[in-house]
């Protein structure tokens, strides 16, 4: 899972030199969708699509996620590098654990709070680095860490839902048919604005790949998502993804040298949110 979306963090930087991240959003909703359904009818047992109460939880979560999500994290990807966004989308698991404390009545031990502890430690030292060959604003900041907050939210709505309904890709399939309703329903009356995006995506052939294939990852990755909560915690499992950010930094600085620099400051928050990886691991 970490290092599928590690990897599509780098195809969506590619993608985002010539393509708007929100055109890119669409697109990668919109490839989700259909490969999950495909994927839906061959694999999935026709019995899940009566479960009615579990399609109606992950309509829910496919309103705000992965649109909302995606919408965050892309433009946050967009606007301060993925070696820089990454560390703090990585706060995902100290929202994430809070809820399933109140939301799931888990029980997390002590120590998990002091592995989310370096995971805050990290994020605080990227949001201090300042590098003059990359330009972007201390509120840029604010994309990733909302996309943080509703992806804990979604993770712990995730794993209620898929106690009713326990099938990842039908799953999945759901949330992002349900996200691309609601994103079609907005395009449909704010088309004017994309419309000279939609029509220049298709002059960049080359970006236009690096978004499909990102899509593709990111689907992917959902699946694992959901799978690794269906059978884990959200305590355990969220906080293991949070190794994502030290895996795009090694990603970054081999395929992205052109588009951003990596810094000793980047690769030290790196280092901070790993550590409270496995002290997170190591307590349960």
């Amino acid at each position: 899972m970490t290092l599928i979306t590690a990897s599509s963090n780098i195809y969506l930087k590619k993608g985002f030199s010539k393509i708007k991240p929100f055109v890119g959003v669409y697109v990668s909703i919109l490839i989700s969708s259909l490969f999950l359904w495909i994927i839906t009818f061959i694999c999935v047992p026709r019995d899940n699509f009566y479960n009615y109460k579990g399609i109606a939880v992950f309509i829910i979560i496919g309103s705000f996620a992965p649109t909302i999500v995606r919408t965050l994290t892309y433009y946050g990807i967009d606007k301060l590098g993925a070696g820089r966004a990454a560390p703090v989308r990585a706060l995902t698991p100290f929202f994430a654990v809070l809820m399933a404390i109140f939301l799931l009545k888990e029980s997390p031990k002590l120590f998990i709070f002091v592995g989310i502890l370096f995971i805050a430690l990290g994020v605080i030292l990227i949001s201090r680095d300042q590098d003059v060959t990359f330009k972007y604003k201390p509120i840029h900041y604010l994309y990733p860490l909302g996309a943080a907050v509703l992806a804990g939210l979604a993770a712990n709505l995730r794993k209620f839902g898929l106690d009713t309904m326990p099938h990842p890709v039908f799953a999945s399939a759901v949330a992002a048919t349900s996200s691309l309703f609601f994103l079609t329903f907005y395009i449909f009356f704010k088309y004017d604005r994309y419309k000279k995006n939609i029509q220049e995506m298709f002059g960049y052939k080359k970006e236009f790949f690096f978004i499909i294939i990102a899509a593709f990852l990111t689907t992917f990755g959902e699946i694992t998502d959901l799978s690794a909560l269906l059978f884990g915690k959200v305590s355990l499992v969220i906080p293991i993804f949070g190794i994502t950010p030290f895996l795009i930094i090694l990603l970054s600085n081999l395929f992205l040298k052109k588009h951003e620099k990596i810094t000793k400051r980047i690769v030290l928050s790196a280092f901070f949110i790993v550590l409270g990886i496995y002290i997170t691991i190591a307590s349960t």
